[in-house]
């Protein structure tokens, strides 16, 4: 009956000790798919933020390219000014 008893108990600990290793593999899983989530999260903004350049690229590259374009680029874009012309900038603004 002695004997009965102590393997009972060997088999309750260990049966114990590996419920406890199944818990601590839960957790760590758990904390493993939680990086992942967020790393997911912010690929998944990166890739929209790709994906508007890539928009923004393709209207460019889809409008002809006239005298009118060539000259609000210039200006708008790059700074430029036909000769002769004053431009005013308006620091009071908002």
């Amino acid at each position: 009956m002695q004997r009965r008893t102590s393997t009972n108990f060997i088999v309750r600990a260990a049966i114990a000790f590996m419920l406890i290793l199944l818990v601590f593999a839960v957790i760590n899983i758990q904390m493993k798919l939680n990086t992942l989530k967020q790393n997911k999260k912010a690929l998944e903004a990166q890739v929209e933020e790709v994906v508007d350049i890539i928009d923004e690229i393709n209207v460019r590259l889809d409008t002809p390219v006239t005298d009118e374009y060539i000259e609000r680029v210039a200006r708008d874009e790059l700074g430029y000014r036909r000769e002769g012309e004053i431009i005013f900038y308006n620091d009071m603004a908002n």
